[in-house]
């Protein structure tokens, strides 16, 4: 959630300065228990507070990896499909070509359409 620098900056502040975490959270604005797990996390990766030389690296703070499923698509896929124009999925006869021949007037469905003459006359 916080970027590497940030990370970093904590645990310089935490190991070097002996501040407590709630005072880190005075000067960054990080929750105290996010600063607390932004600690152990560089020590369990690696970091050692008590070296009579601090040596920070990006592996102690750098994301872990997420778990899921892998993207199928690859990214020039994924690209060119989010560069494609969007169709609307709703359409109108009105948006449709040529949609005044498609369809016939009421009248004329009107003239068209069968009827039986028994029914015409309400006996079955």
């Amino acid at each position: 959630m916080y970027d590497i620098s940030t990370r970093a900056y904590i645990v310089a502040l935490k190991a070097t300065s002996r501040l407590s975490s709630r005072e880190i959270f005075s000067l960054t604005g990080v929750p105290t228990r996010t600063i607390d797990r932004i600690y152990a996390k560089a020590i369990e990766r690696g970091f050692e507070p008590n070296a009579s030389q601090l040596t920070i690296k990006d592996s102690y703070f750098e994301d872990a990896a997420r778990s899921g499923r892998p993207p199928v698509a690859s990214p020039e896929a994924a690209k060119a499909i989010l560069s494609k124009p969007r169709r609307s999925r709703y359409l109108s006869r009105n948006r449709l070509e040529g949609s005044s021949q498609v369809w016939i007037a009421k009248d004329e469905a009107d003239e068209e359409a069968w009827v039986d003459e028994e029914d015409e006359e309400g006996t079955a």
